[in-house]
């Protein structure tokens, strides 16, 4: 059974993997978007902590070394930055795939 497209319900080639060469629909999400959505989630949850205070976080509980607690609250505000400026590249990593992706297929 030939695979149809979920917008336009053209048959589908078999190279069509990312996207419907008819309509230009992206047929999947790479997964470095996924995992981009995570860790911006991720760094929103961190901002959430940020607010109340990363030294309410329980660093200091004894679970973590002492020097490594100490060193993550005097630097968190650059762990939330950096964690939704991580997720924030993969996202857009994955955006300029799926737009070559739709390049390479109008252009064929």
């Amino acid at each position: 059974m030939a695979r149809r497209c979920p917008e336009c319900y053209a048959e589908l080639p078999e190279d069509a993997v990312w996207v419907c060469p008819t309509c230009y629909y992206t047929l999947r999400t790479p997964a470095a978007a996924k995992a981009g959505i995570v860790f911006m989630l991720l760094g929103l949850a961190l901002l959430v902590v940020f607010v109340f205070g990363p030294e309410n976080v329980g660093l200091n509980s004894g679970v973590v070394p002492t020097e490594i607690a100490n060193l993550t609250i005097a630097n968190f505000p650059l762990l939330v930055v950096g964690t939704f400026g991580l997720g924030a590249f993969l996202a857009a990593a994955a955006a300029l795939k799926i737009r070559s992706e739709q390049a390479r297929v109008s252009a064929a």
